[in-house]
């Protein structure tokens, strides 16, 4: 696949991440959560928005060869994100997922 449009696919993804964790229904399943996974939700969210910002101002010159030296991680990591989204019941397994996301992401552009 090519950078750009790597770049473009975890963008999204992210993104689309991020709109869940934002909505009601996100909301809603966190109030039956135990606080500690209220706490971790809202730093991961903080960490998502982040990784959103440091791609989205990062130049894609300067971070293809990441990107592709990172593919198959980045590729394994979003397709899990994308499952366990597909089930917003399972909170602990999204938050898990965007820790990978996030730890990935990292090795391409720094993260705030």
């Amino acid at each position: 696949m090519a950078a750009s449009d790597l770049y473009s696919s975890v963008l999204s993804d992210l993104t689309d991440a991020r709109s869940i964790m934002l909505s009601a229904a996100w909301q809603a399943e966190l109030d039956k959560a135990p606080p500690a996974v209220r706490v971790d939700s809202g730093t991961a969210l903080m960490h998502l928005q982040g990784a959103i910002l440091a791609l989205s101002n990062a130049s894609l010159s300067d971070i293809a060869e990441d990107m592709r030296a990172n593919e198959a991680e980045l590729t394994a990591a979003i397709s899990g994100l994308t499952q366990a989204l597909k089930n917003i019941t399972q909170v602990q397994g999204i938050l898990n997922n965007v820790t990978k996301v996030l730890g990935v992401v990292a090795k391409v552009v720094p993260l705030l």
